[in-house]
């Protein structure tokens, strides 16, 4: 897969091609995702980028290009399409969170902020049975709806723990 980079000038409207962007062969895209910023700590613009290599890429937009941030490995084959997406809610806590689905049958929080690649999974969620194709937030992530490749959606609730 390749990415092509455009620059738009406001004042007179001229789109240019400025680069391309070669991401692997055998890697075709199947989901892009931008954000203005993605936490308090990082207010860079980002763009995420799943591909059908077992990759899920976090890129910094900057006035050069790109630049990779991140690179999580996610069970992704060409066959399907996974889908990624930005979790809404930037907190008060440290680091922002992604989330994938995978062909493990599995949902993954992943933190983009974590130095150490072994703990970037926050959380994972197991309830389908096949592959999860596509993931996506309400405005206050009260709900997570994930999808998979057998038709099945789940729909999940986040509920706050309160102590006893």
């Amino acid at each position: 897969g390749c990415l092509m980079l455009f620059r738009y000038d406001m004042n007179s409207g001229k789109l240019t091609k400025c680069k391309r962007i070669f991401l692997g062969e055998q890697a075709p895209i199947s989901c892009i995702n931008w954000r203005a910023w993605i936490s308090r700590e990082t207010k860079d613009p980002s763009l995420l980028v799943n591909l059908a290599s077992n990759s899920l890429r976090l890129y910094r937009v900057t006035d050069k290009g790109l630049e990779l941030k991140k690179n999580f490995k996610v069970k992704h084959s060409p066959l399907l399409n996974i889908k990624s997406t930005f979790c809404p809610i930037m907190s008060f806590r440290k680091g922002a969170c992604i989330v994938t689905g995978s062909e493990d049958s599995c949902v993954y929080f992943l933190d983009v902020e974590s130095d150490n690649d072994s703990k970037a999974v926050v959380n994972k969620l197991q309830g389908h049975s096949s592959p999860v194709l596509s993931v996506s937030f309400n405005y206050d992530e009260s709900l997570l709806s994930t999808s998979d490749n057998q038709g099945l959606v789940i729909v999940w609730t986040r509920t706050n723990k309160q102590s006893t």
